[in-house]
């Protein structure tokens, strides 16, 4: 079955209203994406290298997709995280970071800080997806040449809202 999505207006109203993924929006409408940035209990940084089909292929980032129709953004984001990387936690451990509306969806960007080791090797990878994870310090994640470019914009812009009290 194909991906859907709830439609939201310009203020983020619901229209009533869900889209295919893959179709062309409608003009004026948005649906509503989510951005997890997950630190460990020492404040390291966990990145998702993209799988080489998907757009900026390689290139690493935080965890994040669309919101299905019926969920909340907290929910999409703890589904995402536990689909792509495999890592369960309730939605009430994620901190709201910040919104940013786009051309044609609203960003929901989250915080997610581990009070135990991450073990990365009892991750799961959802292989079409992301094919490798790292923990970095958050100087060298900022160097990497590697980083997509617009995940760097954001944790640059939101950096000390990321970052605080870690």
């Amino acid at each position: 079955m194909s991906e859907q999505w709830d439609l939201v207006d310009g203020e983020r109203r619901p229209l009533g209203k869900t889209h295919v993924r893959g179709e062309q929006l409608a003009a004026d409408t948005y649906h509503t994406v989510i951005e997890v940035f997950t630190f460990d209990a020492d404040g390291r940084v966990l990145l998702s290298q993209r799988h080489p089909d998907k757009t900026y292929p390689l290139l690493w980032e935080g965890t994040g997709g669309s919101i299905l129709a019926g969920e909340t953004s907290r929910d999409g984001a703890v589904r995402e995280l536990g689909e792509e990387i495999g890592l369960s936690i309730e939605p009430d451990q994620l901190e709201w970071v910040a919104t940013l509306r786009r051309e044609t969806y609203f960003l929901d960007l989250y915080r997610y800080r581990s009070e135990t080791p991450l073990d990365l090797e009892r991750l799961m990878l959802q292989t079409d997806e992301v094919i490798a994870v790292r923990l970095v310090e958050w100087s060298d994640m900022m160097a990497m040449a590697d980083l997509v470019p617009s995940v760097r914009e954001r944790l640059l812009r939101f950096e000390s809202d990321l970052r605080l009290a870690l």
